[in-house]
């Protein structure tokens, strides 16, 4: 595929773009805790701009600062000691011929530096009480006072206060004045945040925005605060300037925002000089799958749509965003539906994404396995990763750039720790010998690999890499130390992965409990599940995967977790939405559930001292995982330097096993 459509030229407003892909603006929380740019931030936009992307771009940049931030690490242009890290951004990005963009925000009720500080929350309006989900609640305690770090501080004081007209003007002054100094700084160009519950979102909802004056009640009145900010922005840059709006085409399960009055919003906007709309969508913020089902949905093309409708409502171009793989995106654009992708999750998960298009390297893009790290870690504030890319967030301190010396590189396992480590050692010139006991790459993790389409993907993408870096794969192929000591290797790396163990209760050896090791038949082999009641141990990401799988397949399927989290390696929007959509389609999900005995009927588990059972043909043991050094103490008795990464060193799942073995191979 050409993606002649999604690669050509572009342009918004005056500002020319060398095809139509676009970083969608996102928190990451890697700035410095003073709001300059960061030099992992610099890097971060970097690594995209070298991939090729047309404009990347930091989202959430205060026009406030600390006024109307939402995270400690929120990067800002509020005053003119920001513009300098900015240059140096801006230098960084421009070396590579890419563009880039910043995204004004005030978070208005978002603004949780202000409650954390004592300050009021800028608002419109009062807001009404929020419903809070119960799950909310499948949260680790450690997760949860991150999440409520806002709320415990000594100077905490969650109140609003509601705008009146002057501190209207003074927050329409403190965008326009972000704006120039954006200009100032070399950024080329300034996206104002207009949804998702922000403070220009929260003048446009019905649902928030009660005002009865000339900023409230009708769709007219409501825009009007966009209308101004717009306004006066092209008063103090001119036209020539890009500048445009990213707007909610809908709010999901409240009485908001429609699409007609996204399209409204949309008309005014583009006539008050926004040069482009980017369609995005919000929704009740007391519901824990709402992101899941707006900006960054699950569905795939969930908001092309609304991106649509909107570009047959305006004269400006327009940017779509939600899960649009490219060769959609191609497709799309040839058809009109809009002119620009804002991309997120793909281009974390692979920042070369563009060029390799360009190259007609399609299949080397990494595929993103939805996660949901990068925006899960955004809900804990902490610093944006990836379950998929190690380098995510480190790519200055970590390198897959040449070594400055060849060397022999053994790895011995090939799960994806192991294949990690032997691609990221390829790129960097090293020879590099992967040996795997079995007749298959993957290790374990091809059983999820069988459960999962993306993981899938990622499993054939590293089979590719391994083949195109010539790496020397021998399957079927399992040392000791002697036999890795013959080979001569000046590092070797063990990859074995963890040991999976069973609870010891009564009558888990019993012939209706599977092991992980006893999954392949089932899920690699194609054999059938001949069980018709499935009880899961252990609600991690293996458990997941068992417990779709079998459900899929037309099991009844209970699912127990002795912690109170299930899905605790998915970020925080991915675990809601995989524990909504299990519980939906029927699955019983025990949480907090300790397990007593395995029987012939099934499973005996205890929850607050009362003992119950859950009826079972079959028991699958996905828990008790260790690691296991195993190997690798055998090789350093025998005199064998080794290194250990992924699940066999401390079990931590893909990313874990992605984050390990980048951050070894890039020492190598």
């Amino acid at each position: 595929m050409s993606y002649e459509h999604l690669l050509s030229p572009g342009r918004i407003g005056t500002l020319e773009l060398r095809n139509r892909l676009i970083m969608a603006p996102m928190g990451e929380e890697l700035g410095d805790e003073n709001g300059e740019v960061s030099d992992d931030q610099a890097a971060y936009l970097e690594a995209r701009a070298k991939g090729g992307m047309a404009v990347v771009m930091l989202g959430s940049v205060g026009v406030a600062h600390p006024v109307g931030c939402s995270n400690k690490r929120q990067t800002a242009i509020s005053e003119d000691r920001f513009i300098p890290s900015w240059k140096r951004a801006a230098d960084r990005v421009h070396a590579h011929g890419g563009k880039i963009a910043m995204q004004l925000t005030h978070a208005g009720k978002m603004g949780l530096q202000d409650t954390m500080a004592g300050r009021p929350m800028w608002v419109p309006s009062e807001p009404g009480p929020m419903t809070v989900d119960p799950l909310y609640g499948m949260v680790t305690a450690d997760e949860g006072a991150m999440m409520a770090e806002p709320f415990m501080a000594p100077t905490s004081n969650p109140h609003y206060r509601v705008m009146d007209h002057d501190d209207i003007a003074t927050v329409i002054d403190q965008f326009a004045a972000a704006t120039v100094r954006a200009r100032e700084a070399g950024v080329d160009a300034v996206e104002l945040h207009s949804g998702h519950g922000y403070l220009i979102d929260a003048f446009l909802s019905p649902t928030i925005n009660s005002r009865d004056d000339e900023y409230g009640g009708s769709v007219d009145n409501r825009a009007r605060f966009l209308v101004e900010i717009l306004t006066e922005i092209r008063r103090r840059v001119g036209d020539d300037y890009a500048v445009w709006v990213r707007l909610n085409s809908t709010e999901v399960g409240i009485d908001g925002i429609i699409l007609d009055d996204a399209l409204h919003n949309a008309r005014v906007a583009a006539a008050a000089g926004a040069d482009a709309i980017h369609v995005s969508a919000y929704h009740d913020p007391g519901i824990a799958t709402g992101p899941t089902d707006s900006y960054g949905p699950h569905v795939p093309e969930l908001l092309v749509p609304n991106a649509a409708a909107v570009k047959a409502e305006v004269d400006v171009p327009v940017i779509a965003v939600g899960r649009i793989s490219p060769e959609a995106a191609d497709s799309h654009i040839a058809e009109g539906k809009y002119d620009f992708v804002a991309m997120g999750r793909k281009i974390l998960a692979d920042p070369d994404l563009p060029n390799k298009l360009a190259a007609g390297q399609a299949d080397d893009v990494r595929p993103c396995v939805y996660h949901y790290r990068c925006i899960g870690n955004i809900f804990l504030r902490v610093g944006t990763r990836c379950a998929g890319n190690g380098f995510l967030g480190r790519e200055d301190e970590l390198t897959a750039e040449a070594a400055p010396a060849a060397k022999k590189v053994l790895v011995v396992g090939g799960g994806p720790s192991g294949m990690e480590t032997a691609r990221v050692a390829a790129l960097r010139g090293h020879e590099v010998i992967l040996a795997e006991a079995s007749n298959r790459l993957g290790g374990r993790w091809a059983l999820a690999s069988a459960t999962s389409d993306v993981n899938a993907e990622l499993m054939e993408w590293f089979e590719r890499q391994l083949d195109q870096l010539g790496v020397d794969v021998r399957l079927n192929t399992r040392l000791d130390a002697a036999a890795a000591s013959a080979l001569s290797a000046d590092a070797v790396v063990v990859a074995v992965g963890a040991q999976w163990g069973r609870p010891a209760v009564d009558g888990i050896d019993g012939p209706n409990v599977w092991g992980v090791d006893d999954l392949a038949p089932w899920l690699l082999d194609g054999n059938p599940l001949d069980a018709d009641r499935v009880a899961v141990l252990g609600g991690d990401l293996p458990g997941l995967g068992v417990t779709e799988t079998a459900l899929h397949q037309g099991a009844e399927v209970t699912l127990i977790e002795s912690g109170p989290a299930f899905g605790y390696s998915l970020g925080l929007p991915g675990r809601w939405r995989v524990v909504h959509d299990l519980g939906q389609a029927g699955v019983n999900l025990m949480a907090g559930a300790e397990v007593v005995a395995v029987t012939d009927e099934g499973v005996v588990w205890r929850s607050n001292g009362a003992e119950q059972t859950a009826t079972a043909d079959l028991v699958v043991v996905t828990s008790e995982l260790a690691a296991d050094p195993t190997l690798a103490n055998e090789f350093r008795a025998a005199g064998v330097e080794v290194h250990a990464v992924g699940d066999c060193a401390q079990p931590g799942f893909l990313e874990g096993a992605m984050r390990s073995a980048v951050e070894l191979a890039a020492e190598l």
